[in-house]
């Protein structure tokens, strides 16, 4: 009798060893050859179970934006203070060796998707996600009287991404550049910002 195989399984063990090789060697290291030797499969199983590169790395973004939701949603987004939202926050900017570790995935991606379609929207949907987490956070901040109803909430939205994106990459590319304590400050004083109206709403 044949043996069932099953795909969400082996698609689980592949992603798993994209991350082993990530956390070991880094994201630049990230190929069908080191993924597949570090699953312990033929090159040509990556394909069979999981398809390009690209798709490959689509399933690790997905995995990380889950990660990071959950965190997220741990704090409790319906009890909201300016630390909380901070530390919100902070679930997105990797400020430790681990979370540089797993955001260098998304400087590969960044870094690719200029070449390849495929790649591009991986980046393009990871840049939603997190464009719609900044929507549905500020959200939540106007509903509990942490920012003014006065401001344009795509603006915020928009520079705050921005924001994340910049503190972000200086952090997966200069380590040094940006303490925890300095990235909490700056976001702290973002979110004390958004408690006054926008220059443009006064005008």
């Amino acid at each position: 009798m044949p043996k069932i195989v099953d795909h969400d399984e082996r698609r689980r063990h592949i992603v798993d060893a994209l991350w082993r090789v990530v956390n070991r060697d880094g994201a630049s290291e990230v190929s069908v050859r080191h993924v597949a030797a570090e699953a312990g499969m033929p090159k040509s199983s990556i394909g069979h179970y999981v398809g390009t590169m690209p798709q490959l790395l689509g399933l690790a973004v997905d995995e990380l934006i889950q990660q990071v939701t959950d965190k997220a949603l741990a704090l409790d987004l319906f009890e909201l203070d300016r630390d909380k939202v901070v530390d919100v926050l902070m679930t997105l900017v990797p400020v430790d060796k681990d979370r540089r570790n797993q955001s260098g995935v998304w400087l590969l991606v960044l870094s690719q998707s200029p070449s390849d379609p495929e790649v591009a929207e991986v980046l393009q949907r990871l840049n939603g996600a997190v464009y719609e987490a900044m929507v549905e956070l500020l959200t939540m901040m106007s509903r509990q009287g942490l920012r003014s109803e006065d401001r344009d909430l795509e603006r915020d939205a928009r520079r705050l991404h921005a924001l994340i994106d910049g503190m972000s990459i200086q952090s997966l590319t200069d380590a040094q550049i940006r303490s925890r304590e300095e990235v909490r400050a700056i976001l702290g004083d973002e979110v004390a910002a958004l408690r006054s109206p926008s220059a443009s709403a006064t005008v």
